[in-house]
Formats: structure tokens, sequence, C-alpha cells
């Protein structure tokens, strides 16, 4: 017998909603043994918790003798509900790009419609958010395949569903900010973020065959490095801005085809889970890489748009 104990009503229909989580239709759930043993709770407390369950909508259950109680139909979002684990949290790459309005678009409508929340935060480096993700203080994460495969031996245990070409940077949306002068006299300066896999891969890609001195700089900056002559050149991933360089008198052009084809992984954006965080990746079955593309698309034709320049993204 399970140890005594006081835990609530809710708290054990909390529980059992976790186990229903992890357990597809037509999968057998635990017996109602191994359900006390998991929740602390008394036989009865349990055939309760998991009649109430069943009236509330979130999932169909259907005994079968000796096979076992199966699930027949589950509701992934009202189980989320009941298993009181709270908003879906996720953590993006700095705020700005397009590519990142069209993910963010493309997850919380679904899970909206599952009634999840979604809390989004930011932080820069793939490697760091990475670290969020397998510390548990997120549900999941994006960054570019790149990146992903680049650093996930490092935290193992970890999933990534593909959200398609182009979709963490899109096609012209990479290019290269210079000073509207040529450098005379001394090596390019180039800025450089190496906290970011991807920004450092690209930078030393793009500029492998010059002779060039590499300066420390964040990439969601580079334009305004160029301005104030901190360095010469930096990649940049072109987002909509009250003021755009090239009316700031600085040029712009997309990088080379031969680097975005020598680092292709990192156009493609993927989302990161835990493998077995059953309830998060049952959610992200409601996610379609297809729509994530269709908004991107929409949104960077209003961004592109005349009337758009001032008013996509909120200031």
């Amino acid at each position: 017998m399970p140890p005594a104990s006081s835990t609530s009503k809710a708290d054990v229909r909390a529980v059992l909603a976790r186990v229903l989580l992890t357990r597809e239709v037509g999968q057998r759930i635990p017996t109602v043994q191994d359900l006390q043993h998991t929740s602390r709770a008394g036989a009865g407390t349990v055939v309760k918790a998991l009649r109430s369950l069943q009236d509330s909508g979130a999932v169909t259950l259907s005994s079968h003798g000796h096979q076992g109680t199966l699930v027949v139909s589950r509701n992934v979002g009202q189980l989320w509900r009941e298993a009181q684990l709270g908003n879906f949290s996720l953590i993006m790459p700095p705020p700005g790009p397009v590519e990142q309005h069209g993910i963010l678009e493309a997850l919380q409508e679904p899970l909206a419609r599952q009634g999840v929340p979604v809390v989004v935060s930011a932080l820069a480096g793939a490697r760091r958010r990475l670290e969020r993700l397998h510390l548990e203080s997120a549900d999941a994460v994006v960054t570019s395949a790149g990146a992903f495969e680049r650093h996930r031996d490092d935290f193992p245990g970890l999933r990534s569903l593909d959200l398609g070409e182009s979709t963490f940077y899109s096609p012209g949306s990479l290019v290269v900010v210079e000073g509207p002068k040529p450098v005379r006299g001394r090596r390019l300066r180039v800025g450089i973020d190496r906290a970011s896999h991807d920004h450092q891969l690209l930078t030393e890609t793009e500029f492998a065959d010059r002779d060039v001195e590499f300066v420390d700089w964040r990439f969601v900056s580079a334009p305004a490095a160029v301005l104030r002559g901190r360095v010469d050149a930096a990649i940049w991933h072109a987002m909509p801005t009250v003021i755009s360089p090239e009316l700031a008198g600085l040029n712009v052009r997309p990088l080379r085809d031969s680097t975005l084809e020598a680092v292709r992984d990192v156009t493609r954006a993927v989302l990161v889970t835990r493998e077995l965080d059953a309830g998060v990746n049952a959610l992200l079955r409601f996610v379609s890489p297809a729509d994530v593309i269709k908004i991107q698309e929409r949104l960077l034709r209003l961004a592109a748009s005349a009337e758009s320049e001032t008013e996509f993204w909120p200031r």
C-alpha cells in the first residue's frame, strides 16, 4: 500500500493528468495500484480522480479486462490545464526580425485554441537558450538547425521540430552592413558575435578570404556599431527599423551565395524541447511548419510594403 498522505483531490487529479499526457490514444494507462504509488493516494481517490478527468472531457478511457484500461481519446489542452502546468514558456532569440514574429504567431495561435497561453522571453545565444531548456527553465526554445546540431551533444535528451527552409533567416535577410567610406591603409575591422554560433560561423565564412581584424560586438546592434565607427563592417539580420541603415548612410549588401551554400543549416529554424516532456511535445503537434512559412511570408510582405515602414514593429 502507498504511504499515508494528505494529498488533496485536486493534486491527485493533477498528478494523474500528467501521467495521462504520457499516454497516446490506444495505449494502456498504469494500473490503479501503480497510480496509487505515483499519486500517494488511496484507490478510491484515484478512481474518483480518473472519473473526474473523464467528466471534464480531458480524456476518455475504456476498460478491457486483463488488457487493462486504454486511452480512447484525449484533449491535450485540457489535460495540460488539469495537470496545473500553467503557461507555456518559450525562449526566443532577441526580438526584431520578421521571421521570429512568424514563428511566435504560428505557435501562439494553435496553443491558444488548446487553452494554453504562451509566455515569451528573449535570450541571445543558442547555447544559452538550450542550457535554460536543459535545466528545465523553459518548455521550448527556438534556434537555428545548425546551432542545435552544434550544441546538442552538450545537452542530451533534447529533440527538435524542424520548421522548414529559410524559417530562421529568410532569403535576403542576411546582409553585410558597411561604412560609407572605403577603408584605406589598415585591415578591415569586422564585427563578430562569438556568443552566437550562427553569427560567428557566418562571419568567418563570409570573410574567410580577406585579411580582416575581428572585433567582438553584439550582432543585433551591427548597424549602430558601424555608424559609431567601432567596426567597418558586420553581418546583420535585417529587420524593420525606424530609420533603415541605407537612410543612415550605410552600405548594405547581401551575403555571398557561396557563404549561404556553405552554412545552409543555419537558415532553418527549429523548436527544441526535452524528449521526455510528454505534455510539451503533445502540444507542439498542433504547430504546423507549413503554417510557420505561410505566416512568415505574409509578415515579410507587410514589412516590405511602404505603409508599414513605421508600423510593423511596435515601439
